[in-house]
């Protein structure tokens, strides 16, 4: 088993599965580049706080040998969207909204457009990916 460290911006080292990590397209790319060379390579989380890292990791976690529903990649959102979330997603997002903006934030950072599009969805945001980054853009980062 390969296991990947990540260092989050405020400075906390998480030891994690790489197969954990397959849904972020930012962390593969990272791999590809660094972790290949060196396996004690500390890949930079710098735009995330360990704990809402350890959040998206948990859902990372959940959600590592399941299929991305149809809906993610869907430009219209589909009529019966509540039937087709998971009640663990449901419970995942039962946060404060500045704590799933949050999330949201770290799952655009990360590249993992499902989790970005339940955050969206919580928050009640319909739209395509440029409303969701002008939108991000406007979300300042909780410190």
């Amino acid at each position: 088993m390969d296991y990947v460290r990540l260092e989050s911006r405020d400075g906390y080292l998480i030891t994690i599965d790489f197969k954990v990590l397959q849904r972020s397209k930012v962390v593969q790319q990272m791999c590809s580049y660094s972790y290949a060379e060196n396996k004690d390579t500390i890949l930079p989380m710098h735009g995330i706080n360990h704990d809402i890292l350890l959040k998206i990791l948990l859902w990372l976690e959940y959600h590592k040998d399941d299929e991305e529903p149809a809906w993610v990649q869907s430009k219209e959102e589909p009529t019966d969207i509540e039937r087709q979330i998971d009640d663990w997603d449901k419970e995942f997002l039962r946060e404060k909204l500045s704590t799933v903006r949050v999330i949201m934030k770290g799952a655009d950072y990360l590249d993992i457009n499902w989790l970005l599009k339940l955050c969206a969805r919580k928050l009640r945001i319909r739209g395509s990916a440029e409303l969701y980054l002008r939108i991000l853009g406007t979300i300042s980062p909780i410190d």
